[in-house]
């Protein structure tokens, strides 16, 4: 075999460095560079994603927290209307805080009492009363009046509320209420 000169070993040299540059960049760089690719867009579609589940989040713990709200206002109001009471009873404690305040009653008539159904389906826990008042007094006297009347251990709903300045007393207000009041039953 006969010696190379300088330029075919340049010539050979030159052939085998690109010939493995070309297998190492087609056995080992392109596969990474593929993996590269292919793990920026999951990357990408991840990132989207959690872009999309941020306000979802947002808007659950929101709901969350109205929920948390919301059982714990059912039972402070179960606990408060551990309160077990007749149409009578009631009607006492109705005229007994009018008196209180200073208001003249002028007739206390029942309406409905209605057996109400809880969330949960229970019939028969809860009740409501509708109550109708007339009375006489001044608007400070009727806001402390309804004021007492939240302070009960029963749930008080002013459902109707009518102010007439008084016929027989002009310094009087004639005041029509109808009260709803829900106890246990």
């Amino acid at each position: 075999m006969r010696e190379l000169n300088t330029r075919e070993k340049i010539i050979t040299a030159v052939v085998g460095l690109v010939a493995i540059v070309f297998f190492v960049n087609q056995f080992v760089l392109e596969p990474h560079t593929k993996k590269v690719r292919k793990l920026r867009a999951e990357l990408e579609e991840l990132n989207k994603q959690t872009t999309s589940i941020g306000p979802k989040l947002v808007e659950f713990n929101s709901l969350n927290s109205n929920l948390i709200k919301k059982r714990r206002q059912v039972a402070e109001l179960e606990q408060a209307l551990s309160y077990r009471a007749g149409v009578a009873e009631l009607i006492h404690e109705v005229s007994r805080q009018a008196k209180t305040q200073g208001l003249q009653i002028q007739n206390i008539r029942p309406g409905g009492d209605t057996t109400l159904e809880t969330p949960g389906g229970k019939v028969g826990e809860f009740r409501q009363l509708v109550l109708n008042l007339g009375i006489q007094g001044q608007y400070i006297q009727l806001g402390e009046f309804i004021s007492s009347l939240e302070k009960q251990p029963f749930y008080l709903k002013v459902a109707e509320l009518r102010v007439e300045r008084g016929r027989q007393c002009p310094q009087l207000l004639e005041i029509q209420l109808q009260l709803e009041i829900t106890v246990r039953s």
